[in-house]
């Protein structure tokens, strides 16, 4: 298989989409339509199927067949880091961006990009504003968020505000961060935007690029299990990868007793006692507030009824 460095510069295209797939055939192909769509030509499109069952790799062909800067990878189900990671390898282009497979950009989403870089020739990492298309077919402009200066990792720990889809960076960047974790299954982009606001600042384009999508499956809903997972995320980049180096100690405990409750919260709605309560007890332990205290004194009341399937 011909690699990147196999490529000389003047056949690679100015930005290579990445699209993981898994079991949206029912959006995918509008998906793919939307990239095929864009004004501005210079583009290669890598998806990777994550084991779909469903009929997605047989769209993705159809694609494949009629348009050849669309090129179709599949792997058994590793999630969607790996995937991910999987086209990256795959990758010529100068910049990275993504597009999930049921959701849709604008036409006009790489020409921005484009001008995005030609205004800022120096910057590595851009990121846009993404509207909504609800399930009726309604669309809702947003008005994004920090889109008036360049951010970096105090903005970005405070918050996950940046969404995968509206992200444009440099390939250099990405390889130089080692990818997404493919351990993870949910939080990897936010994993590795934290890793990245490290070493670049990211810069806004205060232009929306596209529509995500909101559906019964989306696997970015928030559960206990999720949210205690983002905790545990930034509890490591705090730790192991430099973010204490550069964060202030009641940013941290803030954020962190935050999230824990949110877990603990969402865990005791389900009736996930036992969970609950290791969550709040983390909450607790970074920052006392009364919200957390008393709900975590509501737990023994309901143990009797403690379930472990819930997420």
């Amino acid at each position: 298989m011909e690699s990147s460095a196999d490529k000389t510069a003047s056949d690679r295209p100015l930005f290579t989409v990445i699209m993981a797939s898994y079991n949206h055939s029912r959006y995918i192909g509008e998906a793919i339509q939307s990239i095929r769509n864009q004004n501005f030509h210079d583009w290669e499109l890598i998806v990777v199927d994550d084991g779909s069952t469903d009929d997605s790799p047989a769209i993705i062909e159809s694609h494949v067949a009629q348009d050849s800067r669309v090129k179709f990878f599949s792997q058994t189900n590793a999630g969607p880091a790996a995937a991910r990671n999987t086209a990256a390898a795959r990758a010529t282009g100068e910049w990275l961006t993504y597009l999930d497979s049921d959701d849709i950009w604008y036409d006009s989403a790489l020409a921005s990009y484009k001008q995005a870089v030609d205004q800022h020739p120096d910057a590595q990492f851009f990121y846009g504003i993404r509207d909504r298309l609800d399930s009726d077919g309604s669309v809702t402009k947003l008005p994004g968020e920090f889109q008036d200066r360049p951010t970096g990792t105090a903005e970005l720990f405070g918050r996950m505000f940046i969404s995968t889809m509206v992200v444009c960076h440099r390939r250099q960047l990405f390889e130089r961060m080692g990818g997404f974790d493919a351990k993870l299954r949910s939080c990897e982009d936010y994993e590795l935007f934290l890793r990245m606001s490290l070493h670049t600042e990211f810069q806004p384009i205060a232009k929306a690029t596209g529509l995500r999508r909101r559906h019964e499956f989306n696997i970015s809903k928030q559960t206990g299990f999720s949210r205690s997972q983002e905790a545990e995320v930034l509890g490591r980049f705090v730790a192991a990868q430099g973010g204490k180096d550069v964060l202030p100690e009641e940013l941290i405990r803030r954020r962190l007793a935050r999230l824990y409750y949110a877990s603990g919260r969402q865990y005791f709605k389900s009736l996930c006692i036992s969970k609950a309560i290791t969550a709040l007890k983390l909450s607790l332990t970074r920052r006392w507030t009364l919200k957390a205290a008393l709900l975590r004194s509501l737990c023994p009341l309901l143990l009797p009824l403690n379930r472990d399937d819930g997420r």
